[in-house]
């Protein structure tokens, strides 16, 4: 009989980005195990053409109730054993609910007595990029190697056409950015973006492209006040969460602050200029990627995280300048 197994997906774009490599080597070692992944609507739309699973649920655990309805939906999977890629208590609630008898995952916030199988997790207190947080749990709980780390993300046709959809008729090279984040303190200022675009224009004659969820409306609005440079504001003309992976995976390079849009970009093997101010980057360096890291404080040494030193790294400390640099600098190098 087969054997079904249910993988808790994790809540954030950048996170299934970075546990893309582990769930591979899985599937790959182990392709006679149905694999199903649940999870929100962001994490279930980006692996909806991915190999590895043979079914996609999308589900709502928020609130008080959430854990305990999401795990009584989760029932009908009759899963064997539940794979937890999220680290908190709720989400051990969810698998313990769906009444699968194996549960496994990191032995973290004082979950472990709902586990079957908990992995002594790493301090918290130490940087280590979340794609080997992935790739450790699954080569410790599996004995399954995951050496390719560098997340892979198929695009379909479908995608594909979409995507040269939204960019028809724009000059090449075609620059994105990406203004918005997550926090306010994630966020390069607009108008950094918007002497950016006028600069790169100039430089390259090509297009400008924003790229952003409805809610960031605001920030991608201030971006173009911001620029004399043409720009097209990609939400306005139909973008949307199944489009952006086609998207970005179309582009010459992505200027985009730390949030999930650059974790496609590194999937999608698209060169990127990422920017961190007060988040360590070391929480997301992803092995192989086309990426060029612009740290506010750079000469920040090894035994500080720049998450306790928020004033010292200050996102709107990089310079215009280094951007347009290494974006010059991507767009010179060969595909």
């Amino acid at each position: 009989m087969t054997r079904t197994r249910l993988v808790l997906l994790p809540n954030w774009m950048g996170d299934v980005v970075m546990a893309e490599p582990a769930l591979r080597a899985l599937h790959e070692r182990q392709p006679e195990v149905r694999m199903i992944g649940a999870g929100r609507a962001v994490a279930t739309g980006i692996l909806s053409t991915h190999p590895a699973f043979s079914e996609l649920i999308t589900i709502r655990d928020r609130g008080l109730l959430g854990p305990w309805s999401a795990g009584r939906a989760l029932r009908r999977v009759q899963a064997d054993e539940v794979l937890l890629l999220r680290n908190s208590a709720r989400s051990a609630l969810v698998a313990r609910r769906c009444g699968a008898p194996e549960r496994i995952g990191y032995r973290r916030d004082g979950r472990g007595a709902l586990l079957s199988t908990a992995i002594e997790a790493p301090p918290k207190d130490q940087p280590i990029s979340a794609v080997h947080d992935y790739a450790n749990l699954i080569e410790k709980a599996y004995g399954t190697e995951v050496s390719d780390r560098r997340p892979h993300l198929p695009l379909s046709p479908q995608q594909q056409e979409r995507a040269e959809q939204l960019l028809d008729g724009l000059p090449r090279p075609i620059i994105g950015m990406v203004p918005g984040a997550s926090k306010q303190m994630k966020r390069w200022p607009p108008e950094h973006f918007g002497k950016s675009a006028d600069l790169l224009h100039q430089a390259t004659g090509g297009s400008i492209v924003l790229l952003g969820s409805p809610e960031e409306a605001p920030i991608l609005a201030a971006v173009s006040d911001a620029s004399d440079a043409p720009i097209r504001n990609l939400p306005e003309h139909g973008l949307s969460l199944d489009t952006l992976q086609g998207v970005i995976a179309n582009l010459d390079v992505l200027i985009t602050n730390d949030t999930g849009p650059r974790h496609l970009a590194i999937a999608s093997n698209t060169p990127a200029i990422s920017l961190f101010g007060p988040t360590d980057h070391r929480w997301t360096i992803i092995p192989g990627a086309r990426e060029s890291m612009l740290l506010a404080e750079p000469f920040l040494d090894d035994d500080h995280l720049a998450d306790n030193h928020p004033k010292m790294c200050r996102i709107d400390r990089i310079p215009v300048e280094d951007v347009i640099w290494r974006t010059l600098q991507a767009l010179d190098q060969p595909n």
